[in-house]
């Protein structure tokens, strides 16, 4: 018996619920659709074709369903999401629009409008169609999600987990809400949270391969290194082929320093995928560990041979990376220096959770109120010029020639740029006031800013990342941003304050050895190592300075824009790093800064603007010293 066309419509819709597409596209033959000439059943199959992966001919089912009926918004539905397939998001939205325009209350439409908006990146349109696809429908867990990920992509961490939240609560098993709310939980640095939902996803989906590398970065961030390798070996046991997963496992082998697995691992990702940029740049880098130079120089180029973008930081990282390499090739006695001169880095490496900036009350206006970038000035650029000459006079060690008129001359080397801090118990201090704390040479009238030093450095890489997404080579900005403890020279002896004997005793050892190699060089030579001595030239003091507990942020300045304040007496060249008022945690005034309280105020409240969604607020501090 033929059945009618309430009957096939009924069944049609119940072989959808099925997931049984191919039985549709049989029983919706041309010939029961030309006799029907229903725009529903065209729909029908339109939508089945687009279930297994025919967007042509579900795009000609879809037109003819338009064709045969005009308003009838989901034909409209279908053929947008056609559009959207093919990345023709304007055709798409063109779609959606007719849709909602015939039917008000289409849910799906304003959700795949807002997906179509969202890849636009018109974000606030796809959080507009969101909330209205919600505001139809409540219980639209895929909306909730939706509107999530947008959030997440705009920042806005709080409320992506609250629609996360929502998504979850709608269907307790959609594994990608807990999945993208664990990646919102991690970008809040409440890891705990975000191990939680991986978890849980994990259990509702245990193939989910992104879902093991997500909780693996996790493990990672949080220097859990074993478990990390652990999740990244899961998703390779789902995936063999996922490049990601061995790229990222490298990395942990590198940073457990056992840089052959690493190796492995890097080279198991560029036979993947030969195009994996950061795989040769971060292969390098393990090959430079095992002082395997000519290796590291051949994934470098490589590396350099991929990246086209002449600006690219890590780019131009990398190129300086090759100059030294070449210099360490050609010269054991420079591959030395390097190696005690890194081992000094690392004995001096600050790690305290904040510490302090001094800075002027008008330099803390356009930091704050005016949310200028935190600068850098090149270390010829400091108010004590004795700055970075310790070392040198430590070590006897001077590149002042004379030339053949019996002249002495000197010749420039590039320094590195330096940031000016003390520790955080020092943020309120009588004599840091008066050297540091001023306005216009007028002691105590300036700020002391207190930072998060781990914002600040991840907003540093954010902001390099954000400019240069097609290689990120992690390993390389490690070392690129990072705080040191100053070392006192007292009676030929330095001393490092809140550091342990045996390093204090370690750090003097080494720079007896670096003495003895330094007077070993001969004039040429003693040139072309100066750029090395000067990354750690101002990390170190005289004794009478001890006081002051100083750390020092060291950037070498490549791969940023070098900037020349060209007012005043004599230029002054700089680098912008970034907003500091993510990273603020205190401010403190000065004990002499005027109308103190209006200060205050106005920091308080454009802070508060700027840092709507963050719980810990910035403490703002009127110090009341006894100042004379």
């Amino acid at each position: 018996m033929e059945l009618t066309l309430e009957q096939i419509i009924q069944k049609v819709e119940q072989l959808f619920d099925e997931k049984r597409y191919q039985e549709i596209i049989t029983l919706l033959n041309d010939a029961l659709l030309i006799q029907y000439a229903h725009a529903t059943l065209y729909v029908w199959r339109a939508r089945a074709y687009k279930e297994i992966g025919e967007p042509d001919l579900s795009f000609n089912d879809a037109q003819k369903s338009i064709e045969i009926d005009p308003l009838l918004p989901i034909g409209y539905g279908v053929r947008g999401t056609v559009w959207a397939e093919k990345k023709d998001y304007d055709r798409a939205i063109a779609d959606y629009t007719d849709a909602i325009r015939i039917d008000p209350n289409y849910v799906k439409a304003y959700n795949n409008r807002g997906n179509a908006w969202s890849e636009e990146k018109e974000y606030d349109k796809a959080i507009a169609d969101y909330t209205d696809a919600i505001r139809i429908d409540p219980n639209y867990a895929s909306t909730r999600y939706n509107r999530g990920v947008v959030w997440s992509l705009k920042e806005e961490y709080d409320k992506a987990i609250v629609d996360y939240t929502d998504a979850i609560r709608i269907d307790p098993n959609f594994a990608i809400a807990y999945n993208n709310r664990g990646l919102a939980w991690s970008e809040k640095k409440e890891y705990s949270k975000a191990l939680s939902d991986y978890t849980d996803a994990i259990r509702i989906d245990p193939n989910s391969i992104i879902i093991y590398f997500n909780r693996g970065l996790t493990w990672a961030e949080m220097k859990e290194y074993d478990k990390a390798i652990e999740d990244y070996t899961n998703a390779i046991r789902i995936d063999p082929n996922y490049a990601n997963a061995y790229g990222s496992r490298g990395l942990v082998w590198a940073q457990k320093k056992e840089y052959d697995k690493a190796i492995v691992d890097y080279t198991d990702a560029i036979r993947i995928d030969p195009n994996y940029i950061n795989a040769y740049g971060n292969r390098g880098n393990a090959w430079a560990e095992k002082k395997e130079y000519n290796m590291a120089l051949a994934d470098y180029n490589h590396f350099i041979t991929l990246s086209d973008n002449p600006d690219n930081y890590y780019r131009q990282v990398t190129l300086d990376k090759i100059e030294q390499l070449r210099k360490k090739i050609e010269n054991a006695w420079y591959d030395d220096l390097d190696g005690i001169i890194n081992e000094i880095k690392d004995l001096l490496l600050f790690d305290s959770p904040c510490l302090t900036h001094y800075t002027s009350l008008s330099g803390a206006r356009a930091i704050i109120l005016d949310n200028k970038p935190f600068r850098l000035s090149e270390g010829s650029f400091l108010n004590d010029t004795s700055e970075g000459r310790e070392l040198f006079n430590y070590l006897s060690f001077e590149t002042t020639k004379r030339t053949a008129d019996e002249t002495m001359a000197e010749l420039f080397v590039e320094r590195p740029f330096i940031g000016s801090f003390v520790a955080e118990s020092k943020h309120n201090d009588l004599t840091l006031w008066r050297m540091y704390g001023k306005e216009a040479q007028a002691e105590a009238k300036g700020c002391a800013l207190t930072i998060y030093r781990t914002s600040f450095i991840d907003s540093l890489k954010k902001k390099i990342r954000s400019t240069d997404k097609e290689a990120e080579v992690q390993s390389q900005s490690e070392e690129q941003f990072t705080f040191y403890n100053v070392a006192y020279l007292s009676k030929n002896r330095f001393i490092v304050p809140g550091k342990s004997d045996p390093d204090e005793n370690k750090l003097n050892i080494l720079m007896s050895e670096l003495k003895d190699k330094a007077i070993e060089l001969n004039d040429d030579q003693k040139i072309s190592v100066v750029k090395l001595l000067n990354e750690i030239a101002y990390l170190f003091k005289s004794s009478e300075y001890q006081y002051e507990n100083e750390v020092r942020l060291v950037v070498q300045g490549v791969g940023f824009t070098k900037k020349i304040k060209k007012e005043g007496n004599a230029p002054k060249v700089y680098i912008e790093l970034v907003d500091i008022i993510p990273a603020l945690n205190k401010i403190t005034l000065g004990p002499k800064v005027e109308r103190a309280d209006e200060w205050a105020a106005a920091f308080n409240y454009h802070i508060k603007d700027q840092l709507i969604n963050r719980q810990k607020k910035v403490e703002i501090v009127i110090s009341h010293l006894p100042f004379k």
